[in-house]
């Protein structure tokens, strides 16, 4: 029972984690509108300003925690994450947008690591970690419901701002809940198992790079941040642009799109890979990829059907299949590394995955729409992501080549 409640209280500090990630996609708009803001910047708000230090500071606090107390480390980092979005409220220019963005990156780059890892010290069995693994990622949809719907009619009745300062709130109560109620697990171990020398990164890159199904999930994880977040973060800002929505509106169906949609493709994705494929990996694999590629041509009805809610409706089952990998996927990537290399290895993974994915995705998107802008005026947000969306396919690729190795990846790991 204390296991399932440490579940949950995780998945809990990652959903707010999350929450600013959501609050900029829906208010990206507002926030142009008010600042004075092309695309180009709003791509850098998005992208690069916080996935440069999201991901950089992501890999030391990780090393840390694959020694240290991750209880307190979470604790630690998702009260700052918190303060860090709180301080929105004064924000006036572009410079100090940018500025709140790299804090907040700061905050909630310490919070995925230890997390991630305390989840696999508490379900060690194969099966159980998935699921759970498919649990702690429910934070993700859970994060777009609760973003999109209140930070939509927040931002209705109070303005963007307010909306930052009062979801930073309830970061700073669950960083005391985390702290009192959570038990670090190394503390009941014995100092042989904590002890002796500590992997370095060199190590870690070395046992990743000599298994051919870790560099393809690695690749396709990359490839699939730059898709999905170099999307996401306009996709809100496009249904204001050419369906008109406003903003409760948009938060409304959105929400309840990545809310509902996302989360039944997590827990899908979880109890599918445990109770059909528990044993067979590439399996699981050759279906994340399948669906991953199916999702691509119903984004494009997303983005070129007229009627909105029509658009909208075509976004549902590429959020369902889009969120099916990633319980089996991450559950598979702590078993292609040693248990003291789990949060460092999320870490590295995220640090391409940010760095690349996150930072050059929003960007791409921004860019293309800044280019395409003089020949196809308002509907150049919408080829422009189209024409990103294609990245996917790019993404199910790797994941095949990933299925064709992992059995004798964790047979190795085995031995």
């Amino acid at each position: 029972m204390y296991r399932r409640y440490v579940l949950v209280v995780l998945t809990l500090v990652y959903t707010l984690n999350l929450l600013d990630r959501g609050l900029m996609a829906l208010l990206l708009q507002p926030i142009k509108e008010d600042l004075h803001l092309n695309d180009t910047q709003l791509g850098l708000l998005t992208g690069i300003a916080f996935g440069i230090f999201y991901a950089t500071l992501g890999l030391p606090i990780a090393r840390w925690a694959d020694r240290g107390n991750r209880v307190s480390i979470a604790s630690v980092a998702i009260g700052l994450w918190g303060l860090t979005v709180m301080a929105c409220l004064w924000v006036s220019n572009f410079a100090q947008m940018m500025l709140a963005r790299v804090a907040a990156a700061v905050g909630e780059s310490g919070c995925q690591p230890p997390t991630y890892s305390l989840v696999g010290d508490y379900f060690p069995g194969a099966a159980e970690r998935s699921r759970a693994m498919a649990i702690y990622w429910v934070a993700t949809p859970l994060a777009a419901l609760i973003s999109f719907i209140v930070g939509g009619w927040v931002n209705e009745q109070y303005g963007w701002r307010l909306t930052f300062f009062l979801m930073g709130i309830p970061a700073l109560l669950v960083a005391v809940l985390v702290k009192l109620t959570i038990t670090e697990p190394r503390t009941q171990r014995s100092s042989s198992v904590t002890g002796g020398p500590r992997p370095n990164i060199a190590a870690i890159l070395k046992v990743l790079w000599s298994q051919r199904a870790a560099r393809h999930l690695i690749v396709a994880i990359v490839l699939l941040w730059m898709s999905w977040i170099g999307l996401g973060s306009w996709e809100a800002a496009f249904m204001m642009r050419s369906h008109g929505m406003n903003t409760a509106e948009a938060g409304l169906g959105f929400g309840l799109i990545y809310g509902i949609g996302g989360g039944v493709g997590i827990l899908l994705g979880g109890y599918v890979s445990a109770r059909w494929y528990g044993q067979d990996e590439s399996q699981q694999l050759r279906l994340s990829a399948t669906l991953i590629a199916v999702q691509v041509p119903c984004y494009a009805l997303f983005l070129l059907l007229a009627p909105k809610w029509l658009a909208l409706s075509a976004l549902a089952p590429v959020v369902v299949m889009g969120n099916f990998f990633f319980g089996p996927t991450f559950a598979l990537l702590q078993r292609l590394v040693a248990d003291d290399m789990r949060a460092t290895t999320l870490a590295v993974v995220m640090l391409f995955a940010n760095l690349i994915g996150m930072g050059a995705g929003p960007q791409l998107v921004g860019i293309l729409s800044d280019v395409l802008s003089p020949r196809l005026g308002s509907d150049s947000l919408r080829y422009a992501m189209l024409i990103t969306s294609l990245v996917a396919l790019w993404a199910a690729g790797h994941f095949g080549l990933a299925a064709r190795t992992v059995k004798a990846d964790l047979a190795a790991v085995a031995r």
